[in-house]
């Protein structure tokens, strides 16, 4: 499957790093029978200084995501994406955002 992004969706001037972030997540949840849909990037409401507004942020989608099976998800994610890329498991989706240490 393929990446795709949620209508009204904007990732426009998304960064380089948080791209190649979507393609190692895209490269991983291929290997399940989930679509990877991109559910906020440059766009939406999140809190002041929120790394989406500057590109170096998006979240995923999760409702087709087994509970059972989430955490795994995340953990893989951060092993995946390294310590460059926080990984956090929201109530409705998986926040992802590139943060230097």
């Amino acid at each position: 499957m393929k990446m795709k992004i949620k209508d009204g969706v904007n990732i426009a001037g998304l960064k380089s790093e948080m791209i190649l972030g979507c393609v190692i997540i895209n490269d991983y949840l291929n290997k399940m029978p989930v679509e990877f849909v991109i559910t906020s990037g440059t766009d939406g409401k999140h809190g002041i200084g929120s790394l989406h507004y500057v590109g170096l942020a998006v979240d995923v989608r999760i409702r087709d995501l087994r509970p059972d099976i989430l955490q795994g998800v995340v953990t893989d994610l951060k092993n995946r994406l390294g310590v460059q890329f926080d990984v956090v498991l929201e109530q409705t989706h998986i926040h992802v955002e590139y943060q230097p240490k």
